[in-house]
């Protein structure tokens, strides 16, 4: 794999961009379909397929507005975003955006007294994505 730099993202909601991020972390996770039974001689079996997978995007950056802050810090707001996309400004190959569903399960907000606010948040997918 190649060297590069941290991946520079947009993040939009609805075609909208709310925020200019740095994903610091894609990852993938697939749970596999274990079909181990007396025949297999005490060796696990696993199937081809995958049961269940997920992607998780941890991002860092600056808000463009306070979309995601006031979805995350209202109580009666749902915390799964329909219609995100990540756009990705320095792709390293030919598919350069993730589009989805994704339930934020991180939100952290820095206020210093002598620069911008920034913000760090966590996603993972819900249903599938599309990577285009």
């Amino acid at each position: 794999m190649a060297k590069a730099a941290g991946r520079r993202a947009a993040l939009k909601k609805n075609s909208v961009v709310i925020g200019g991020v740095l994903v610091t972390t894609i990852k993938w996770a697939g749970e596999s379909i274990d079909v181990t039974d007396r025949d297999s001689s005490g060796i696990v079996e696993l199937l081809p397929d995958v049961k269940t997978q997920q992607i998780t995007l941890d991002v860092e950056g600056y808000a463009k507005d306070s979309t995601l802050r006031d979805i995350v810090f209202d109580t009666a707001a749902a915390k799964l975003l329909t219609d995100i996309t990540f756009v990705f400004a320095d792709a390293l190959a030919a598919k350069d955006t993730i589009t989805g569903n994704f339930f934020v399960t991180g939100f952290e907000e820095g206020n210093p007294h002598d620069g911008a606010a920034s913000f760090k948040a966590s996603f993972v997918s819900s249903g599938a994505w599309t990577l285009g």
